[in-house]
């Protein structure tokens, strides 16, 4: 269950039912290189964009760090309001869950500078079932250097994160949607542009997915 105090805007994701958003959230794995980090985050998106109700460009707009997890309950800040996400007994399909492993395999890339060791241990991870453990009900600590990141950022072409800035000029997301658009070191785009660009790529990704959804059903 979901309850959001949020602003509304021109960007908001298009409503799809749970059932179909549910059905979506089984089919997406969180073990792979680089399927398990693919499915990760874009499990992470759809529970923000479709259950938690936040809009693309505010889902740009979030950090890592606007998002706590604690006791079976996940509260995402954005401005002007919150949304609360509850614990759903099975895990495949479990909000707070969903977003807890986002921002663990966020906190690999701060750990481990080395791409090889993140994919090694997203790779070896344990396929994710209904029965699995709730990392919600722990207590999901990330580091202060993970909370200043985007909690959706860019990434490279081995699916990584990269702290530059996004590809000037005209972005074309739609076309990449199993991951947001790929990076150019060294271009840099004002804050807003690059919300807008990542904003753009979300909304394509999420929309991707729940097609694909609605086709296999």
């Amino acid at each position: 269950m979901a309850h959001t105090h949020i602003r509304h805007s021109q960007d908001a994701a298009e409503p799809f039912s749970r059932s179909r958003v549910d059905a979506v959230l089984r089919t997406l794995p969180s073990h792979g290189w680089q399927a398990g980090w693919i499915g990760r985050r874009d499990r992470a998106l759809l529970v923000l964009s479709q259950i938690a109700g936040l809009t693309y460009h505010q889902i740009a707009e979030l950090k890592a760090g606007d998002v706590a997890i604690s006791a079976g309950v996940a509260t995402i800040r954005v401005p002007g309001g919150s949304a609360t996400l509850q614990q759903s007994e099975d895990d495949l399909i479990c909000a707070p869950c969903a977003l807890a492993r986002w921002l663990h395999a966020l906190e690999l890339t701060v750990i481990y500078p080395d791409n090889c060791v993140v994919a090694s241990v997203i790779g070896r991870a344990m396929p994710l079932t209904a029965n699995s453990p709730h990392l919600c009900q722990g207590n999901s600590e990330i580091s202060e250097s993970t909370a200043q990141m985007s909690l959706m950022p860019t990434i490279d072409q081995w699916g990584v994160p990269v702290v530059t800035s996004v590809l000037a000029g005209p972005a074309r997301p739609r076309e990449t949607p199993n991951r947001l658009p790929v990076q150019r070191v060294g271009v840099i785009l004002p804050d807003a542009a690059a919300v807008d660009f990542r904003a753009g790529g979300l909304a394509g990704i999420a929309e991707e997915l729940l097609a694909a959804g609605s086709a296999a059903s």
